[in-house]
């Protein structure tokens, strides 16, 4: 089975299994990764459609799907360190949780201002009718153009092997290529931001 298949069953399967699997899943520390798929990947990042908040020389991507709570404490997690110490954090939209994974990604691509969307939808998380999942509005219409976008960031995303989102990927101050798969705690977020090139 293909990676990114295994993954979007998995973690489907996550879901439906419901708050004990979640509540076991959010006390997993990230696992930070140093291998030779982060720096193929890394090369590659000019393929990727990023959502980019703040201006600097420190780069991070993100890979995030719009219905992941994880992702989701990683966005606020970052609200008071965006843009600061030159922190430039480039969000990376894949859809691989949910079937809505795809329609609220593509409300956010396909959207006037995506910074705007992307915040509607974090800001609103766990607000719309389920109490589940981004908080935008899913895209009543999937354009091919973005169906592309979403194809090929899930690709970089499966290029990576990691078998989940978040994913954090950048290069450190030593010029190594780093992945972080997985939700970092507030110790392990500023370990990470500190280490950034």
């Amino acid at each position: 089975m293909n990676p990114v298949r295994r993954n979007v069953v998995r973690q489907a399967l996550a879901v439906a299994l419901g708050a004990g699997l979640m509540a076991f899943a959010a006390g997993a520390n990230a696992q930070s990764i140093q291998n030779p798929n982060a720096a193929k990947v890394l090369a590659e990042m000019d393929k990727a459609t990023v959502i980019t908040e703040g201006s600097g020389a420190h780069v991070i991507y993100i890979f995030f799907d719009a219905n992941c709570p994880y992702c989701h404490a990683l966005y606020l997690a970052l609200r008071p360190r965006i843009g600061k110490g030159g922190l430039e954090v480039r969000w990376v939209p894949v859809a691989v949780l949910t079937p809505s994974s795809v329609t609220k990604a593509a409300a956010i691509l396909q959207a006037a201002n995506r910074l705007d969307a992307f915040h509607e939808n974090e800001n609103a998380y766990g607000k719309g009718p389920t109490g589940r999942g981004g908080g935008i509005a899913p895209a009543t219409d999937v354009l091919p153009a973005t169906s592309a976008i979403l194809n090929a960031n899930n690709a970089l995303l499966d290029a990576t092997r990691s078998p989940g989102v978040p994913t954090l990927l950048y290069r450190d101050k030593q010029g190594q290529a780093l992945l972080v798969v997985g939700p970092p705690d507030a110790q392990q977020l500023d370990a990470i931001l500190s280490s950034v090139k």
